[in-house]
């Protein structure tokens, strides 16, 4: 189940790992990096690091003077994501590229807010997109304090949810303002997988075919076309990846069997509360449309390692909540499922709309927008 008020960073790039492989590269005579950062002891070291898609490696080490000031001879040789390092929790991410010699000035008490860059136009553009996702982190973080502090005030939990929502468009209007000034950059493609690829998915073609024209050899392009591959198979106009799981008679049955319906995809599980909060609009849904050509081809998630026995589980759950039609499947495996990663689900109720012909026109209609977009293609038969 997704949760409102914690936002998790799923790049490598913004987690800080305890591993460091140190490179045995031999230092330049030429200060590539250089700045000044107050609050810091004489003699502490700090470190420059290379962040691949698959590792961090050290690069160089450095010494803060009696002045604060510090010189790295370590000559940038490759563009990519980089980060200046105090330690595993104080650090600052950079973009840096062959040649550039920035500039970099910071308070240690506070590196990471406190922190400026000269002499590398997208190790600032970066800053501004760490700024914006440290803001919507602070606020998600006080949000969920006060939701703490009252969690049964329900006028609350609305204004709290308002709020949450609020600051997390703030964000990524931010991001995508960032990705659309210049799609081929590897901030816009840190911004974009930032972005749900179901709600951006035209972003993260865009800066995906950006990469490619300008860094088609690059590792951070390469690993995005793997990322990328399995948004388009699920972007509207794709057919949709075939479903053969058994029935609750233990049968097989497969989702191309209802060409020719109208059908929604309902990834969902009786332990999820939001599923079963949205199963009686689906009931709506079905009992209203259901004559006209809509189906309904339920996938379940039970199968939970705490769920004693997920098949009664399964079938009192679609019993409680009259889930009337016939085409319910599952492995019972529950995020085990090898459905999951063809569908790339991370979080239920997840749902995909599809065409007579199998092809993806939604996905996540829930509630009142379910029924607007079964109305229209309806309206339009």
């Amino acid at each position: 189940m997704k949760k409102i008020f914690f936002y998790s960073v799923l790049l490598v790039f913004f987690i800080a790992c305890s591993d460091e492989n140190t490179s045995t590269d031999e230092k330049t005579a030429t200060t590539t990096i250089s700045g000044n950062i107050s609050n810091l002891s004489f003699g502490t070291s700090i470190y420059l690091d290379f962040v691949s898609p698959t590792e961090i490696i050290t690069k160089d080490t450095a010494i803060i003077e009696v002045d604060g000031s510090f010189n790295f001879d370590y000559e940038i040789e490759e563009l990519g994501y980089y980060r200046l390092r105090i330690n595993n929790q104080s650090y600052i991410n950079l973009v840096l590229d062959k040649g550039e010699k920035p500039t970099i000035t910071a308070d240690g008490a506070n590196l990471m807010t406190t922190y400026n860059v000269d002499g590398s136009p997208e190790s600032q553009k970066l800053r501004d997109f760490n700024m914006a996702y440290q803001a919507n982190a602070r606020t998600q973080d006080s949000l969920g304090r006060i939701y703490q502090q009252n969690p049964n005030n329900q006028d609350a939990l609305i204004q709290i949810q308002v709020a949450a929502l609020t600051s997390i468009s703030t964000m990524n209007n931010h991001f995508v303002s960032l990705i659309n000034e210049n799609p081929a950059s590897l901030v816009s493609l840190a911004a974009v997988q930032m972005l749900d690829a179901n709600e951006h998915g035209e972003l993260h073609k865009k800066v995906n075919e950006a990469l490619n024209k300008k860094y088609p050899n690059s590792p951070y392009t390469k690993n995005f076309n793997q990322q990328y591959e399995k948004i388009a198979k699920l972007a509207p106009g794709a057919e949709a990846p075939e479903i053969t799981l058994n029935n609750l008679e233990g049968k097989p049955v497969s989702l191309s069997s209802l060409r020719g319906k109208v059908v929604l995809v309902d990834f969902w599980a009786s332990w999820c509360r939001p599923c079963r909060i949205e199963n009686p609009n689906v009931v709506a849904a079905y009992k209203k449309f259901n004559k006209e050509g809509f189906e309904v081809f339920s996938v379940s998630l039970d199968g939970m390692q705490q769920q004693p026995n997920p098949k009664q589980d399964w079938i009192n759950a679609i019993n409680a909540d009259n889930l009337i039609w016939k085409n319910h499947v599952s492995d019972l495996k529950g995020w085990q499922s090898s459905i999951v990663p063809i569908y790339d689900v991370t979080g239920i109720p997840f749902a995909v709309l599809l065409d007579r012909d199998g092809k993806i026109i939604g996905k996540n209609l829930r509630g009142e927008e379910l029924h607007q977009k079964l109305a229209e293609i309806f309206a339009n038969s």
